[in-house]
């Protein structure tokens, strides 16, 4: 048995561990596309003061709310005063709050199991990479294992703080993302489980309870979606949104993948010219976890529900044809939990078992740790990390220095006209990466109508029609000669090449060093 205060110092530096490999370099990342559309869509919060909810696009509110904290903290109050480092710094924190989370769970799985969960999250290489990552679904996983834990509790102590935690940890995951459903969905599945094998009895927690928990979720949730009560119809949008992605993992989307994808990055990613990345050592120690639940008692009832509700997560992520990475987080957690469990059950063994279990267990936790640091500080938007997705190169930041390099060469500055032309609004991240710029007009097509800037952004199959916007309607005396910003290859994301222009007469103030 563990004395308090060694299973306290424990506890911290498994914490500082955790921060220790979230918290540096958080700018180094190029910001990918859905982080730039968040952060641009939390400016307007922070420059405004104002919020509406779209329930089309964006998720829920819960992540702009809490990033006004870093911001002003930092004294941030613009979109151009911004940076990655205060908005990373929200699923930072949440990412830490995921660390300790499992001391919620001491009463179903242990408190050394707790411990050790708590190391395994610390560690993780997909539980580091996004808790890095200025996207919902951090603060989404957060939400959703407080509300299990949080119910557990309940129906253990019939408390009411409990029902409270658990109707704002409702509150907040409706606010968060609209796959609350499938939380919702797993849960049922693996009480209704229990119900046919015998092992769960309903029971219903009292009327006051219940109201508290009802009334707790229904206050948090609508009071984020109507921006304060400013908009009353964010309610409504909450739950119509379920119709637009409901259509989206049905199949209505370009993230279309087949059922073992989920699998296949954890367990078995081999990029060709690097080494098979994988979280198997794991394994062995979930599935110890797995097999005690198999045994007889009603202590292992709740641990039957977590295997159960992990395994539901994950068959319901993995049936559905949209998948991201990302998506997989909320039962990646539940499976590290058990591997928790696991590794505890391996140090109660005796004699030959038990050194060998701690041999193995040296081993997996260096393979883990060895792995997370490399992905996440060494590749950390390379395509052999299973966990980059589409994500932005150096390139991005490159092409992005080097335009506003051109429009400081200009006589209008930081005010220099910059046209970005990109088909299907592809020309995200550059709205967050060009931001000091104060001139920039984002068009889906060439606008024949509009003049042309100074600096010129767009793909290779808008360039026919530019070339007809520059030279072949402009009346003789109008026409402008532009030049290439850049001669080489660059990629505003992987297989999108970005080509600029620029009048020629202001090339030549342009710093060289900065051409891709």
């Amino acid at each position: 048995m563990l004395k308090k205060g060694n299973y306290t110092a424990l506890w911290c530096a498994v914490l500082i561990l955790a921060a220790a490999v979230r918290l540096p370099q958080l700018s180094h990342r190029p910001m990918h596309t859905d982080e730039a559309v968040h952060a641009v869509k939390f400016a307007e919060l922070l420059e405004s003061g104002s919020y509406r909810y779209d329930s089309n696009e964006y998720h829920g509110p819960t992540l702009n709310y809490f990033t006004l904290l870093p911001a002003w903290l930092r004294g941030q109050e613009t979109l151009t005063e911004l940076d990655e480092t205060t908005l990373r710094l929200v699923p930072v924190f949440f990412g830490l709050l995921l660390v300790l989370l499992p001391l919620l769970l001491q009463p179903v799985i242990g408190s050394r199991s707790a411990l050790a969960s708590g190391m395994w999250i610390a560690l993780s290489a997909p539980q580091v990479f996004y808790s890095r990552y200025y996207i919902h679904e951090v603060l989404f996983v957060f939400f959703a294992m407080l509300l299990v834990g949080a119910s557990m509790r309940y129906f253990r102590t019939r408390h009411w703080a409990w029902s409270v935690t658990a109707g704002a940890a409702l509150g907040f995951l409706h606010a968060s993302k609209e796959t609350d459903l499938l939380i919702a969905a797993a849960a049922a599945g693996a009480l209704a489980t229990l119900w046919l094998l015998r092992r769960f009895k309903p029971s219903c927690p009292s009327w006051s309870h219940a109201l508290l928990f009802s009334g707790t979720a229904f206050l948090i949730s609508s009071t984020l979606f109507t921006s304060f009560f400013a908009n009353p119809a964010g309610i409504g949008d909450s739950f119509r949104t379920y119709t637009t992605y409901m259509a989206r993992g049905a199949g209505e989307s370009l993230h279309l993948y087949p059922w073992y994808y989920y699998l296949q990055l954890l367990f078995f990613f081999k990029p060709a010219t690097n080494p098979l990345i994988s979280e198997a050592w794991l394994l062995p120690f979930a599935a110890i976890a797995i097999l005690t639940t198999l045994r007889k008692g009603e202590e292992n009832d709740s641990l039957r529900f977590l295997v159960l509700f992990m395994f539901f997560l994950a068959l319901i992520f993995s049936a559905l044809p949209y998948k991201t990475p990302w998506n997989l987080l909320v039962f990646h957690y539940g499976f590290l939990l058990l591997a928790g469990y696991g590794s505890v059950r391996v140090l109660q063994r005796e004699g030959r078992k038990r050194r060998w279990g701690v041999v193995y267990l040296f081993l997996a936790l260096a393979g883990i740790g060895i792995q997370s640091i490399w992905l996440n500080y060494f590749r950390d938007s390379d395509p052999v990390n299973p966990w980059v997705y589409a994500h932005p190169g150096p390139d991005l930041k490159r092409v992005s220095d080097l335009v506003e390099s051109a429009a400081l060469s200009s006589p209008h500055g930081l005010d220099t006209p910059v046209e970005v032309v990109v088909p299907g609004h592809g020309y995200w991240p550059l709205p967050w990466t060009l931001r000091r710029l104060r001139q920039v007009g984002w068009y889906d097509q060439v606008e024949l109508q509009q003049p042309p800037g100074e600096i010129i952004l767009t793909v290779p199959e808008a360039e026919a029609a530019l070339v007809q916007k520059l030279y072949v309607l402009p009346q003789p005396g109008e026409k402008h000669l532009y030049a290439g910003l850049w001669h080489e290859y660059a990629e505003l994301r992987p297989g999108v090449e970005i080509r600029g222009y620029i009048r020629a007469e202001l090339k030549n103030g342009i710093n060289p060093d900065l051409m891709p």
